[in-house]
C-alpha cells in the first residue's frame, strides 16, 4: 500500500507543508526577538502546523531557544491552567525526563504544598499540584518560564493554541489581568497565541479596555495561493505513479477555494480513487464526496442555531449585502434591526461568517455549498 501525499486532520510535516515561507520568517523573527504575537485565521487553516514548522526551524538553529506548547482546548479550568503551563514550561526548558523531574522539584518545591509527577507517553512530564495552587503563588508560576529562562541562558517561547478557548472558563478575566501583569515584564520569553475565532480574539488583543490591549503584534494569516497549491497537488501525484492534470488540480483549488483543509481532503479523495491518471468521473465523485463526508458535522452544527440565524446565513448564501434592508428583512425573515446585529455577531463568534474586509461572507467553502444545496436548491 502506497502512503498518501496529501495530510489533513494532523500537523503538517516537513515534506507536507507548503509555502509560507514568509510567514515562517516573519514569526521566527519577531518571537526570537521578544516581540509576541497573536496569529489569527480559520479553522483548519493551517496555523498550528505553520507555528510548529516555524519553532521548529528557530530551534534547529538556535541551541538557546526552548519552544512550550499549550492547546488551551485541553484546559477546562484555571487551576488546570497552572497546571498545565507549569508542565509545558519545565518540560520543554528541561533535556530529558529525569531533569525535568529534577527542575519541577528546584523551581516549583517552594511554591506549592506538594507535587506529584507522571511521565506518560513520549516522556512528557505532567505536573499535578496536589493542593491547587494560592493566590500569592499563581504570579510565580506564571513567572516561571522568566525565571528558567533567565537561569539557564535561554529563551523560552510559549505556544497557546486556540487561545480564545480560555475566555470561556469561569474565573477567566481574572487570570487574563495576572497573566498581562506577569508576562508583560519577561525580558527572556515571547508569547504566541493564536486562534481561529477572529471575532474573539479581537476582542482580547484589540479591546482598549482588555488587559491584553497591545501586548502583542497581530497576524492575519491569508491563504496559501492557487498558483502554489497546483504544482503542490500535480507533484504530489507524480511522486506516487500517478498523474493529475494541472486542470483538475486547479479545479480542486477552485472548488474548495484553497482551504488548507479541504484542499488536502480532496485531494486524498482524488488520489486514492485513481488507479493511473485522473479522469472528469474522478472528480466529479470527490466533489460529491467531500460534501457528503462533511455533511453530519455541518448539520450538527446548522442544527444548534436559531430559525432567524439559519435565515441570515440563506440570505448571505443568496448573495444579499444590505440584511437591513426593508426588502432583505421581510424576504428571509430576519427580525428587527437588534435581532439582525445579534445574530452577525453570534454567528461570527461560531465561525459561520467573516466580515474581515467589511462584507459579510460564509467562512467555510464546503459549508457554503452544502448550505446551498440543502436549504436553497442551488448546486
Amino acid at each position: 500500500m502506497i502512503e498518501s501525499p496529501f495530510q489533513y486532520g494532523t500537523l503538517a510535516t516537513k515534506e507536507n507543508f507548503i509555502d509560507r515561507e514568509s510567514e515562517r520568517a516573519c514569526l521566527k523573527q519577531m518571537l526570537f526577538s521578544g516581540i509576541n504575537v497573536s496569529l489569527i485565521s480559520p479553522r483548519r487553516w493551517g496555523k498550528s502546523s505553520l507555528v510548529k514548522m516555524a519553532m521548529d526551524e528557530l530551534e534547529s538553529e538556535r541551541d538557546d531557544v526552548r519552544v512550550c506548547y499549550l492547546d488551551a482546548f485541553s484546559i477546562d479550568s484555571v487551576d488546570d491552567f497552572y497546571s498545565k503551563f507549569a508542565s509545558a514550561v519545565v518540560s520543554c526548558s528541561a533535556n530529558r525526563i529525569e531533569k525535568a523531574w529534577s527542575d519541577a522539584k528546584k523551581y516549583l518545591g517552594g511554591i506549592v504544598p506538594g507535587i506529584t509527577f507522571s511521565d506518560g507517553l513520549n516522556d512528557i512530564l505532567t505536573i499535578n499540584f496536589k493542593h491547587d495552587p494560592v493566590k500569592e503563588n499563581q504570579t510565580q508560576i506564571l513567572n516561571l518560564p522568566e525565571r528558567i529562562a533567565i537561569d539557564k541562558g535561554i529563551r523560552i517561547i510559549v505556544c497557546i493554541d486556540e487561545f480564545q478557548q480560555l475566555a470561556e472558563m469561569d474565573g477567566y478575566s481574572e487570570l487574563e489581568g495576572k497573566m498581562r501583569s506577569a508576562w508583560q515584564y519577561h525580558k527572556h520569553v515571547s508569547y504566541c497565541f493564536y486562534g481561529s475565532k477572529k471575532h474573539m480574539m479581537m476582542q482580547i488583543f484589540n479591546d482598549s479596555q482588555k488587559p491584553f490591549y497591545r501586548f502583542s503584534e497581530t497576524m492575519f494569516l491569508g491563504k496559501i495561493a492557487k498558483e502554489d497549491w497546483v504544482p503542490f497537488i500535480v507533484r504530489g501525484f507524480e511522486k506516487t505513479g500517478k498523474k493529475i492534470s494541472e486542470s483538475f488540480a486547479s479545479m480542486i483549488c477552485d472548488y474548495t477555494d484553497c482551504h488548507s483543509w479541504y484542499l488536502q481532503q480532496m485531494s486524498f479523495f482524488v488520489w486514492s480513487d485513481t488507479a493511473n491518471e485522473v479522469t472528469e468521473d474522478i472528480m466529479n465523485r470527490a466533489c460529491r464526496r467531500i460534501v457528503d463526508t462533511n455533511s453530519p458535522m455541518f448539520m450538527s452544527d446548522v442544527e444548534k442555531l436559531t430559525a432567524s440565524q439559519r435565515e441570515m446565513i440563506k440570505a448571505i448564501v443568496s448573495g444579499e449585502t444590505h440584511l437591513s434592508s426593508e426588502r432583505v428583512r421581510g424576504k428571509f425573515r430576519l427580525g428587527n434591526l437588534t435581532t439582525i446585529t445579534r445574530n452577525k455577531k453570534i454567528l461570527e463568534t461560531k465561525s459561520f461568517i467573516d466580515s474581515g474586509d467589511g462584507t459579510l461572507e460564509i467562512s467555510d467553502p464546503i459549508f457554503r455549498i452544502w448550505f446551498r444545496s440543502r436549504y436553497l436548491n442551488l448546486k
